[in-house]
């Protein structure tokens, strides 16, 4: 079942009827731990219900054992469970084993590793059958905000259980796939009454038109006289004509829904903006909704630049008209409290505010691609861009806080007029600017990139954790594998331990969303800066040594013997060098071929390689012309080579385009992803 976003406030309305006890927790939300726009959007839904004085439980998740898991333990009085991040691209009543033939939710489960149970399609054939449980009154409901494509057709079509919240999107789009999906249900049901009585239809065709010729020739001698035999004969002629053309249809609506299934996956919306949705619709906005709002989306920009594009616009009048009623309703005069979020001019520079000018466009990722500064060239060229503006070395290498404040007030004027010559003409932008009473101002952008390495890189143990005791001296450990390879736990509990890891860290970013927690957002932004320069390290090392293999449908980076290995553990991390390269690939003057990537970082502790499949990328003006996102096709395709070829993979990810397959297996899965032609 799915709600359109005019319907979401009477869901809400719904979920507050059956939480309403206030003697007992009946509501639980299960989140995607590594994901910004799902932490923001969860933030929001939870105040909302707090305001309401709905008592919940939040279990942040990494993964679909670690969401199997936690569902099963769930305590008997709850009876609403949302969905954030997860859940849109599985078939989720089949997934929590609910049989609805049973007087139970939910049978118990044994959780597993294993990466071949979590298809992307029904039943894990596409077929579209599914057990109907349209007359069943479940007693636990499930709500899902995923904005992971493709849906998952029996959660939006088959199933009373599951409500999924769309974007208004499903009414326009899965039309076809919606009559096919129930014609395949009706077809399953009549030929399933069928099948008892039914052999094989070609051996029975044979015999029926036999007997058909001996009772023609009966008729000869019977004219005029009624021959039930041949009646019968006929009927069930008509009666295998009928189930072979059932079969014929069948065998069409499944290919159909599979080709849906197989189409490659993408982000179609933000889960913040969704929620927003429901908080305008109570007419509950204020500025703080807003502003958590605008960090989820703004999240999408990095790897999905022409979804944000999208939402640009609206949360721009979204902030105007707010700000403009708050500026009517209370004085101008300034408190501690005061938030504002303004739309301000902002660049395409990695950290501005809080670094020096020449290293924000040093580690800025589209400085990075388009002056190739990982070559001595590029920096050269850099180095003559400044002396073009007028910025001696010395002053844009002093902290922003003590640049000469002429240059910094005139610093968009003297970008506009010399950075045209070096392609450099979108580094100017409108940015979204939160002004916390006396404790600054902050961008989105710069506010993301803290919480993100916070999400990456937890407080308490800091990169030493990974990198040694010199992380934080500048000087990084360049045997990295030296404190991993006396490790010999078993790596059930090494991945178990990661995962915790990575829960804590979740509640270290939830934490730093609210603003009286900056301290804790101030040292994410110094994480956020080793990470960056680590990666910028690793990206040159990449390119110097030449990793990348062009082949023949995608292009191949194996990381083995680089800076910083052990970081790139994290999907996190991974994601963020393999944007980095894409970056560079997709302004390479001397390639401009759109090709996807997959990027392996070898792990010595579990003695596998962590691998993404990341969709190509469009230079950075030609993608905020685009519509719509490239789509990732390695969620199908790592899939069925699994299948095939037998590896062992390990797909434990809500972004099934990440996996973790042994070392013995990487060169035959990628062999044959080569050849699949899957891509």
């Amino acid at each position: 079942m799915y709600v359109n976003v005019r319907q979401f406030s009477k869901v809400y309305e719904k979920v507050l009827a059956m939480s309403s006890s206030h003697s007992s927790c009946q509501l639980a939300i299960f989140v995607s731990c590594l994901n910004i726009d799902a932490l923001c959007a969860t933030k929001m839904l939870s105040r909302l219900l707090k305001s309401q004085l709905v008592q919940l439980q939040i279990v942040p998740v990494f993964g679909y054992s670690d969401l199997l898991e936690h569902y099963s333990k769930l305590d008997e009085n709850i009876n609403t469970v949302f969905l954030i991040g997860c859940g849109g691209m599985i078939d989720l009543e089949s997934f929590f084993e609910v049989d609805a033939s049973e007087d139970e939710t939910f049978k118990d489960n044994e959780t597993t590793g294993s990466s071949n149970e979590f298809e992307s399609v029904p039943n894990g054939d596409g077929s579209g059958k599914k057990k109907s449980t349209q007359n069943q009154e479940p007693k636990r409901f499930v709500y899902v905000l995923d904005t992971h494509r493709p849906w998952n057709l029996d959660n939006i079509f088959g199933s009373t259980m599951v409500t999924c919240f769309d974007d208004n999107t499903i009414d326009d789009e899965l039309q076809d796939e919606k009559k096919a999906y129930y014609r395949l249900l009706e077809l399953d049901e009549e030929m399933g009454s069928d099948d008892e009585d039914s052999d094989d239809d070609d051996d029975d065709d044979d015999e029926l038109k036999d007997n058909k010729d001996i009772e023609d020739d009966d008729d000869d001698d019977e004219e005029g006289e009624s021959n039930p035999s041949k009646r019968r004969i006929d009927q069930d002629y008509l009666q295998k004509q009928k189930r072979k053309k059932q079969k014929k249809e069948f065998h069409i609506l499944q290919n159909q829904i599979q080709k849906y299934y197989t189409q490659g996956g993408k982000i179609s919306n933000s889960l913040s903006v969704q929620v927003y949705s429901l908080v305008s619709a109570l007419g509950e906005t204020n500025l703080s909704f807003l502003w958590l709002t605008i960090l989820g989306a703004t999240s999408l920009d990095f790897l999905y630049p022409e979804v944000y594009q999208k939402l640009y616009p609206l949360l721009a009048d979204e902030a105007k008209r707010l700000s403009t009623s708050e500026t009517n309703s209370v004085s101008n005069v300034k408190t501690p409290d005061t938030l504002k979020i303004t739309i301000e001019r902002d660049y395409h520079l990695y950290l501005l505010r809080f670094s020096t000018l020449y290293d924000s466009f040093l580690f800025s990722n589209y400085v990075n691609a388009k002056l190739t500064l990982w070559h001595e060239n590029g920096k050269r060229k850099l180095h003559k861009m400044f002396a073009r503006m007028g910025i001696s070395l010395i002053e844009a290498q002093k902290n922003w806080l003590y640049m000469n404040n002429d240059i910094k007030k005139e610093l968009g004027n003297i970008f506009q007029r010399n950075l045209d010559a070096y392609g450099l003409d979108d580094i100017v932008k409108n940015g979204f600017i939160r002004t916390s009473g006396y404790r600054g101002s902050i961008s989105a952008n710069e506010f993301l990139e803290g919480i993100n390495a916070l999400l990456e890189v937890n407080l308490k143990s800091g990169l030493t954790d990974v990198l040694g005791n010199d992380a934080f001296g500048g000087q990084y450990s360049q045997d990295q594998n030296s404190i991993l390879v006396g490790d010999e736990r078993p790596i059930n509990e090494v991945l178990k331990e990661r995962s915790r890891k990575w829960v804590s860290n979740f509640w270290q970013s939830w934490d730093a969303l609210d603003d009286k927690q900056m301290r804790k957002l101030n040292k994410g932004i110094e994480f956020a800066q080793i990470l960056q320069k680590s990666v910028f390290e690793t990206g040159v090392a990449v390119l110097e040594k030449r990793l990348i293999k062009n082949l023949r449908i995608y292009r191949l980076c194996v990381l083995q013997d680089v800076p910083d290995l052990a970081l790139y553990k994290n999907p996190i991390t991974l994601l963020r060098l393999g944007n980095w390269l894409l970056d560079c690939c997709s302004e390479s003057s001397d390639d401009k071929s759109l090709l996807p990537l997959v990027l392996a970082a070898f792990d010595p502790t579990t003695d596998t390689y962590l691998c993404t499949g990341m969709a190509p990328k469009y230079p950075r003006g030609l993608a905020l012309q685009k519509k719509e996102p490239l789509l990732n096709n390695f969620t199908v395709a790592f899939q069925l080579i699994a299948n095939e070829t037998g590896a062992k993979v390990r797909i434990d990810n809500f972004e099934t385009s990440i996996i973790e397959i042994r070392k013995e297996d990487l060169s035959p899965f990628l062999e044959r992803l080569t050849l699949s032609g899957l891509i």
